[in-house]
């Protein structure tokens, strides 16, 4: 294991993702009191920055983030990719986006937990984990990893960090201020988004090292 230590910090990372996860589906299956209380409370506290006019700017922002509108995202940054003779990076990036979204649709249509009522939207499905918020999640994932791979500068990389985490929150904060999910739906987004990259990613990397071995 001493000999790759990044690919098993990889698996560690995802392996406490996925088990967090696990937990929180579980109490959220169970209604369990403690997570009942803290989405209702942190609804409840944006209560009284609710306004028409607010309702409307946040809901576009939201609106900007959905799963569909993300995957305009991803085919635009594959078709850039593929205009500068990266085509498999394009192909591999869309496969990548588009199989994250599909495990998190799967999972919310197996847990199956009814949306917050009172919503300030209308939408239909249900709530846990956060679709909005998974694709953000996935989406600044994918272009990080991007960028690394194209060598940018450390500030690039890192401003596209802060930046990107940045709307991952402001994601987070749309869907729990319009009442189209709990908080509790977010934090799960962020679990299985995490478990699911850095364990795909490391069964990748420990494949291709497997794969360099033979060749040599």
């Amino acid at each position: 294991m001493s000999k790759h230590p990044h690919i098993y910090s990889r698996l560690a990372i995802g392996g406490s993702a996925l088990l967090l996860f696990v937990l929180l589906a579980i109490l959220v299956g169970q209604q369990a009191t403690f997570i009942t209380s803290t989405d209702h409370e942190a609804i409840n506290l944006l209560l009284p920055l609710i306004t028409p006019a607010r309702t409307k700017f946040i809901t576009i922002i939201s609106n900007l983030a959905s799963p569909t509108m993300m995957t305009v995202y991803a085919i635009i940054i594959a078709l850039f990719l593929a205009r500068k003779n990266q085509f498999q990076d394009g192909l591999n990036f869309l496969i990548f986006f588009s199989s994250f979204n599909l495990l998190n649709h799967i999972v919310k249509g197996w847990i199956e937990r009814p949306r917050p009522t009172h919503r300030l939207i209308t939408i239909g499905g249900f709530s846990f984990p956060s679709g909005h918020t998974f694709a953000t999640i996935v989406l600044v994932f994918c272009i990080l990893a991007l960028l690394k791979q194209s060598n940018c500068s450390r500030k690039v990389h890192l401003t596209a960090t802060v930046c990107g985490w940045g709307l991952i929150i402001l994601i987070a904060f749309t869907r729990v201020f319009l009442h189209a999910h709990f908080l509790s739906d977010t934090i799960g987004s962020l679990f299985l988004a995490t478990a699911s990259w850095q364990i795909i990613l490391s069964i990748i990397e420990l494949r291709a090292t497997g794969h360099n071995k033979n060749i040599r």
